[in-house]
């Protein structure tokens, strides 16, 4: 296969429009850097605020964790006096219970 190379080139010996383009690509590259640095910082602010709210998250899970349920030693005392017949409720406090829950599912 022969290859005629009677075609001329499209940047000719003389024609500075080359490197006119090139000038205006090594400036168009520096701009990109610069703009990509702009870039990284957002992120890197961003990530350091997920982060420390992550650390916030897991800190709060453990605690909830940590933290029993149930109050264990309310329960116990309140079935001694229950099986001791000492635990006492007045009428009042269970009526005055009832009002206020009824007060309060009905959004008033």
């Amino acid at each position: 296969m022969r290859i005629n190379q009677t075609h001329s080139s499209p940047v000719q010996a003389n024609d500075t429009s080359g490197a006119k383009k090139t000038d205006k690509t090594k400036q168009s590259a520096y701009e990109d850097r610069v703009e990509d640095k702009k870039s990284s910082q957002v992120t890197d602010s961003a990530s350091t605020e997920i982060s420390s709210r992550a650390k916030d998250m897991a800190k709060a899970q453990q605690v909830a964790t940590d933290t029993p349920d149930v109050r264990e030693a309310k329960i116990a005392a309140l079935r001694e006096q229950i099986q001791n017949r000492k635990y006492n409720v007045s009428a009042n406090d269970v009526a005055d219970r009832l009002v206020d829950d009824h007060m309060r599912l009905a959004g008033a």
